[in-house]
């Protein structure tokens, strides 16, 4: 049994953390929400779990989940120094963005392009995911739906004519797309995160940003604990092949007797610390190496993420694949089911590499890399060069895959860069220069223009 005040100030320190970063991004021009979405999911499965074991009427915690719970402190920390502190004087170093902004929208074919190429890759994905490269590019693909949305957001924001609400209404959709045709909550969940990451860096006020951010999050729990009480019935439909009417009947069904979280229903806390603690796997791993100091990967999976982004066209016999494997039971010596999915994050996968001063590094080095990306692709956004954009953002968005592999983060990016490039290669002449930025002053209105395109107005 642990001290449940050592155990506290764990908790606080990891906040203290993540307010580090949350500050560095306060500025509105700065931003697309990369920095933020990668906070938020790092507290969403490293901190939020954690935390419940603080309530005086749950388990008292234990040291394997200390030992998680200060590897990840150790992480959001050393991401905040990166994001913060180090990441502004590379930008510096090797970013210097036109002075001046474009109010000007984005346009409509690009991003109708993007709309219906994600999710047509989305579709196909699961078709032709066997296939060596093709179905690296699908899943890479894919997001450019998010890229969409978030150029939608961004006119729906400038056009003053609240569309941006019907799209936020579309994000917070996309969880149940994912329940619907892969079973899984958590990946509509995190490109929800995203899409909402992205509108909280470009609306204001900010004390707006802050009070929504409170209610989606409650919704969102809420909405967890409601999908894991019946998670095993609705696989049981899903991945049995039922047809998609039975699918979305049995979704409606869950959703029609919809539980609000409460932090005193020790259901509603199993459920949280059932699937989302992280730091209990990675505090496994800490005590599971600490007798076995042999079994460190040495870099090892490091160097796979390195050299996954070469296609398997070129490399047939390329050993490593998409995804977490067996890496969590290699490395805590834990059992799962047959079938059951565990992604070793990227926080265990830091640690079994190189121990704690891993996890430092490799956290603050993606702090510095993702924060970089973010600005670059807000100074993209905000010239109106929207194919500049997406070629830094998506790629980006596979970064954020936090509880998943390097390999996979990694090969998925790569496979981003190269639709990125070739939606540059293929993009119309109108796009092919950014706008030339305006000198800032009053907030510009948008309007319709004589071409079919939307331009500022004084």
């Amino acid at each position: 049994m642990l001290e449940t005040q050592q155990f506290t100030l764990w908790l606080f320190i990891w906040l203290v953390g993540l307010g580090i970063t949350l500050w560095s991004q306060r500025k509105a021009s700065s931003s697309v929400g990369l920095v933020l979405a990668y906070a938020l999911q790092l507290w969403v499965i490293h901190w939020l779990a954690p935390s419940i074991y603080a309530l005086p009427w749950y388990m008292a915690p234990s040291t394997i989940l200390l030992d998680g719970l200060k590897q990840s402190t150790y992480a959001i920390l050393g991401f905040g120094v990166g994001a913060s502190i180090i990441a502004p004087f590379v930008i510096e170093r090797f970013h210097r963005p036109t002075e001046g902004e474009s109010h000007e929208l984005a346009d409509r074919w690009l991003m109708r392009s993007y709309l219906w190429i994600g999710i047509a890759a989305y579709i196909v994905q699961p078709f032709v995911r066997p296939i060596p490269t093709v179905g690296a590019l699908m899943s890479g693909a894919s997001n450019l739906l998010l890229v969409a949305f978030a150029m939608e957001c961004w006119n729906g924001l400038n056009d003053r004519r609240g569309s941006i609400w019907r799209w936020i209404g579309l994000a917070a959709l996309l969880p149940f797309v994912t329940i619907v045709t892969q079973g899984f909550l958590s990946y509509g969940f995190a490109a929800m995160l995203t899409v909402f990451a992205f509108v909280a860096s470009i609306y204001r006020p900010r004390w707006r940003v802050l009070a929504m951010g409170a209610v989606v999050s409650y919704l969102a729990l809420s909405m967890y604990v409601t999908y894991m009480r019946d998670r095993q019935e609705l696989r049981a439909v899903i991945w049995g092949q039922e047809s998609y009417s039975v699918r979305v009947a049995g979704v409606v069904n869950t959703f029609s007797n919809f539980e609000l979280l409460d932090l005193t229903n020790l259901d509603h806390l199993r459920r949280i610390d059932d699937r989302l603690n992280q730091d209990s796997l990675v505090g496994a791993a800490v005590q599971y190496l600490a007798l076995r100091p042999e079994e460190f990967a040495s870099g090892s999976t490091i160097w796979e993420a390195i050299l996954s982004p070469i296609p398997r066209a070129l490399w047939p016999d390329k050993p490593m694949v998409a995804g977490s494997g067996d890496l969590v039971t290699r490395f805590t010596g834990i059992r799962f089911a047959e079938g059951t999915s565990v992604g070793i994050g990227h926080v265990m996968e830091w640690y079994v590499n190189f121990g704690t001063i891993g996890v430092l590094i490799g956290s603050t080095f993606f702090g510095v890399l993702i924060a970089f990306i973010d600005a670059v692709a807000a100074s993209h956004l905000r010239r109106g060069y929207w194919t500049g954009f997406a070629l830094w953002y998506l790629p980006a968005l596979s970064l954020l895959q936090v509880g998943g592999s390097l390999v996979e983060a990694v090969s998925s990016g790569g496979a981003g860069l190269c639709i990125g490039l070739l939606i540059q290669r293929m993009r119309p002449s109108r796009l092919r220069r950014p706008t030339i930025p305006v000198t800032p002053g009053p907030r510009l209105v948008a309007v319709p223009s004589t071409q079919g395109r939307r331009g500022p107005r004084p």
